[in-house]
C-alpha cells in the first residue's frame, strides 16, 4: 500500500506517515531510476531529517520513493509537494497531511479527513506516481496522479491513526530493571540460567492488519551440562485502546502480556521461554523503546 495521502501525524509522539510514491510505465511496470523531489510547502508545519523542507529520492527497484524521517512540528494542515522526473519529463501532485497535538486529537481529525472531497481518501492514503506514454525517442511523458477514494479500492481500509503512531521496532532495554544482556530465568531453580542479548519487537498496521513479531536471543549459563545460544519468537494480532496494546498470539513460544504505551517506550511483563521440559518460566518486568 502507497503511503501519505490524508495521513494524520502526532506531534507529541513525534511520529509521520512518510509519503510514499510509485513510477510505472505504459504497461503499468515500476520504473526504477526515477528521480523524486518531496518539498513541505509553507511554513514549518514539518521538516525532513536535519530539519530540511526537502527531500530526493531515487525509485527503487519496485519504482517506489519514500521520503523518510518525516518529522511533525506544528499543528494544522501540511502540503508535500512531490515533483517526479524521469527521461527529461517531469509531473507533480501535492500530498496532503494533518499534525494534532496528541493521539486523542488523531481520531477527529482522521474522521474530518475522511469526510473531506474525494480526491485524497482517508489515513494513510496512497498517491501513485505512474509513467504514462510511449518511451520512445522523444522520452517518457511521467504522470502523477491521486488515487481515488476507498471506494476505488476494496482491498483498501482505513488505519487507526493511533496504530498508526505506535508502529515501528521496539529495542528490548531492561528485564527487571537491569540492562542487557540480563538473567530471565534464574539458576536455581532452573537447571540452566538463561541470560537474554537482546530482542526485538515490531509492530505493523497496514493493509494486511495489525500483526507483531517478536524476536529474542538468549544464551543459556548451565551449572550441568553444555551451554548454548538459542533464538525465540513469537508473532500474532494487535490492538490499541488508549495507551494500552494487547497482545493476541499465533504463536506463542515467547509470551507478552499487555503492554503501556508512553511516547515511544513499552513496559510490560514478557514470559520467556523455559529450556527445562515441563517447567515454566517466571514472567519478567521489561521495557522498549522505539
Amino acid at each position: 500500500m502507497i503511503e501519505g495521502e490524508g495521513a494524520v501525524n502526532i506531534i507529541q509522539q513525534k511520529t509521520a506517515v512518510a509519503p510514499v510514491v510509485e513510477v510505472r510505465d505504459q504497461n503499468n511496470l515500476p520504473v526504477a531510476g526515477a528521480v523524486v523531489r518531496f518539498t513541505i510547502a509553507g511554513g514549518k508545519q514539518a521538516a525532513f531529517a536535519g530539519g530540511s523542507q526537502t527531500i530526493t529520492v531515487t525509485t527503487n527497484a519496485a519504482g517506489r520513493a519514500a521520503a523518510a524521517a518525516l518529522n511533525p512540528l506544528g499543528n494544522g494542515a501540511v502540503q508535500i509537494q512531490v515533483q517526479a522526473t524521469f527521461q527529461g519529463q517531469t509531473a507533480a501532485a501535492t500530498i496532503a497531511q494533518t499534525n494534532v497535538m496528541t493521539a486523542a486529537q488523531s481520531g477527529q481529525a482522521a474522521t474530518t479527513a475522511a469526510s473531506g472531497s474525494g480526491g485524497g481518501g482517508g489515513i494513510g492514503g496512497g498517491t501513485i506516481a505512474g509513467i504514462a506514454g510511449g518511451v520512445a525517442a522523444a522520452g517518457a511523458a511521467v504522470v502523477l496522479t491521486q488515487k481515488g477514494d476507498e471506494g476505488d479500492d476494496p482491498l483498501r481500509r482505513t488505519i487507526d491513526p493511533a496504530a498508526q503512531a505506535a508502529s515501528g521496532s521496539y529495542v528490548l532495554q531492561t528485564v527487571n530493571g537491569a540492562g542487557l544482556p540480563a538473567v530471565t530465568v534464574a539458576s536455581p531453580p532452573a537447571t540452566c540460567q538463561v541470560v537474554t542479548d537482546n530482542a526485538t519487537l515490531t509492530l505493523t498496521a497496514d493493509n494486511a492488519g495489525q500483526n507483531y513479531e517478536v524476536i529474542e536471543n538468549s544464551r543459556t549459563e548451565c551449572r550441568i551440562g553444555p551451554s548454548s545460544s538459542f533464538r525465540s519468537a513469537s508473532n500474532g494480532t494487535w490492538t490499541i485502546s488508549g495507551s494500552t496494546i494487547t497482545f493476541m498470539a499465533t504463536s506463542a513460544n515467547y509470551t507478552l502480556d499487555a503492554a503501556t504505551l508512553n511516547g515511544v517506550t513499552l513496559t510490560m511483563t514478557v514470559q520467556p521461554p523455559h529450556i527445562d521440559a515441563g517447567l515454566t518460566a517466571p514472567r519478567v518486568n521489561t521495557t522498549w523503546r522505539k
